[in-house]
């Protein structure tokens, strides 16, 4: 019982005002959860013998090296096309702010929130990392906002705030229980007049450091 550890995520919707829409963006300049996309590779010239199916190359998408199988048939030099679905949450705005500077928000969904729940019993270790695990809760609630954005077909969420929780009456003060909720309003920003005057022709791409 001295290791026990749990952590459990949630989300959902509250009841708040929805704005209509007052410009029409286009569902493929949203982002998605399952994004599809093509790439085409070149068989490696190592391989002289038509594949039989099984056989494997590597392949960089993105920065990330992965491993396909050549289709069967198909020898050194020649070409063949393979789809990878992935998401793309790293194109959802998360602030804070009530706006996004150099973005106009043309639509609106109800409240959403998030919620990541992590219980463990009290040790030397866990209580001095605590600091360190509160900021990682953090980022797994927001995780949890993130998608519901995606999932409401919008791309920000704004007016975000972070409330901590902790409980430590459990098992005579030995089990801890933290829990972080995050809320915020999902909404669909576009580049303003001015942005798109500069050069800002498609919706911008969050920028984090």
């Amino acid at each position: 019982m001295g290791g026990q550890e749990s952590k459990i995520a949630t989300g959902g919707s509250l009841q708040g005002v929805a704005y209509p829409d007052i410009a029409q963006v286009p569902e493929e300049n949203l982002p998605s959860l399952d994004r599809s996309q093509a790439y085409t590779v070149k068989v490696p010239q190592s391989v002289v013998r038509p594949s039989n199916g099984t056989l494997t190359m590597g392949c960089v998408t993105h920065g990330v090296r992965k491993i396909i199988k050549i289709p069967k048939g198909l020898k050194g030099g020649e070409t063949f096309t393979f789809t990878q679905i992935k998401s793309e949450a790293h194109k959802v705005f998360t602030s804070t702010l009530p706006s996004v500077p150099g973005m106009d928000i043309v639509q609106s969904k109800p409240i959403i929130w998030g919620s990541i729940s992590y219980s463990f019993y009290r040790g030397s270790s866990n209580q001095q990392a605590m600091g360190n695990m509160v900021g990682k809760l953090m980022q797994d609630a927001q995780a949890k906002i993130v998608e519901q954005v995606i999932q409401h077909r919008c791309n920000a969420c704004l007016g975000m705030s972070f409330n901590v929780t902790n409980d430590s009456s459990g098992d005579r003060g030995n089990q801890k229980l933290v829990i972080i909720t995050a809320q915020g309003t999902p909404c669909v920003i576009v580049p303003t007049t001015t942005a798109r005057a500069v050069g800002a022709s498609t919706m911008a791409e969050p920028v984090y450091s």
